[in-house]
């Protein structure tokens, strides 16, 4: 293939912050929720006089807190009590997501003992000091923000004098048990200031971020880049048990694609990561639609085409690479104009962005849901098939999905997927 091809990197600060709003959409009204706890650990350091590197990496630490978190269950739980019990699970995950991404990896330790007291976390010999100080500030940080949801505000939605003595008495009682002393020291003087509960809303938090030194400004190539779209997507999938995987099959089927075409390795990553991307504005998609078994209203189907907008603009905000931004998120578009968002035709699909489309509508039809199994090779050809005789879909690619059809279906399925030599 010959197109052009700039370079492919990855606005990291960007998919921090993007992270954070995916984690508002699990289910829980409780927008804001990483802002918050980035803001306040940030300040907290600040105060303790940190180096203004540890107050970044805090900061971003409170962002993606909780990536490990896939279910409105999962965060209800941790809304119950300033103790909350079973907290493991979803900073295992949040280890796990970001020690597979080494862009991020740095984060992962954090992340991983971000739940654990104070008085546990200090005696263990095989954490470094810094790290310590890290998760235990993450946590203090996220259960302020847990306190501060639960005292009274004003009739005008500010703090009161009383809620302030109740949340900085709970921290004082906590010193040295659940919390690191001095950083409860540094807290409960924050908690006592005016201005610092007045700053704390969305868009001043947002513009924090501008000030920082590079420390994840560095361009990053394709392969990282490719790490940091596989920790989006595993969020993004697991917000539905229906859901999970899909990302990834889309990838994997979009690169074996590729390659039978005569794609060049470069161009096979890149519509590798366009796949793993292409569904990450369905975080935004009310999950009773997302499950829904039966038709869908108008209403509710409005709902369904508004992700693939909702993907353009995320992705657009992250990754720096236009070609990227079109294959993903030209996915539910239709050769004779038929398709969503934009209605584009034929002169305006390149195959790529076709190819795409043609892997999301068969991983779909193939895969098993809660209310339905997934469809037989034979009968999701033919509907393919129908698709593009309606000028739809699109036939070369098409023909190398029957020409290559069995080991399609096993990559589709999730039953075997080897993934060719990219050099």
């Amino acid at each position: 293939m010959d197109m052009s091809l700039d370079d492919v990197s990855v606005d990291l600060r960007r998919v921090l912050f993007e992270i954070a709003y995916a984690l508002d959409e699990v289910g829980v009204d409780d927008i804001y929720h990483g802002h918050r706890v980035a803001y306040i650990a940030y300040r907290c350091a600040q105060r303790m006089r940190w180096s203004d590197a540890q107050c970044q990496t805090v900061f971003s630490l409170g962002l993606i807190h909780d990536c490990g978190v896939s279910e409105s269950a999962e965060i209800s739980a941790l809304l119950t009590s300033l103790a909350p019990k079973n907290t493991r699970k979803h900073c295992v995950k949040g280890y796990e997501l970001l020690k597979a991404c080494r862009p991020l990896s740095e984060l992962a330790t954090p992340i991983l003992f971000h739940h654990t007291w104070w008085q546990e976390l200090q005696s263990m010999s095989t954490i470094d000091a810094e790290t310590k100080q890290y998760a235990t500030l993450v946590f203090l940080a996220d259960r302020l923000d847990y306190l501060h949801g639960h005292y009274p505000l004003d009739a005008y939605g500010n703090i009161t004098q009383r809620s302030k003595e109740n949340i900085i008495g709970e921290l004082q009682a906590n010193a040295g048990t659940m919390f690191e002393p001095n950083q409860v020291v540094a807290m409960a003087e924050l908690v006592a200031c005016d201005d610092f509960w007045f700053s704390m809303e969305a868009r001043h938090i947002e513009s924090l971020s501008d000030t920082f030194l590079p420390l994840y400004h560095s361009p990053i190539g394709l392969d990282e880049s490719i790490e940091v779209a596989e920790l989006f997507a595993q969020i993004v999938d697991a917000k539905s048990s229906f859901t999970y995987q899909h990302s990834l099959h889309v990838a994997q089927l979009a690169e074996f694609f590729a390659l039978q075409l005569g794609y060049s390795p470069r161009e096979r990553k890149m519509l590798y990561l366009a796949g793993l991307i292409h569904d990450i504005g369905k975080l935004k998609t009310p999950s009773a639609i997302l499950h829904k078994p039966a038709q869908l209203s108008d209403e509710e189907y409005a709902c369904i085409k508004r992700h693939a907008t909702d993907s353009r603009h995320a992705i657009e905000r992250m990754f720096t690479n236009q070609s990227i931004v079109d294959w993903a998120s030209n996915h539910h578009e239709r050769l004779d104009g038929s398709g969503y968002p934009l209605g584009m035709n034929a002169s305006q699909l390149d195959q790529p962005s076709r190819l795409i489309a043609m892997t999301d509508v068969f991983q779909a039809l193939t895969q098993s849901r809660p209310y339905r199994k997934g469809l037989p090779l034979e009968q999701a050809l033919a509907i393919i098939e129908r698709m593009v005789n309606d000028n739809q879909l699109d036939r070369v690619v098409f023909d190398c999905l029957v020409g290559n059809a069995e080991i399609c279906y096993r990559i589709s399925t999730g039953q075997e997927y080897k993934q060719p030599v990219l050099v």
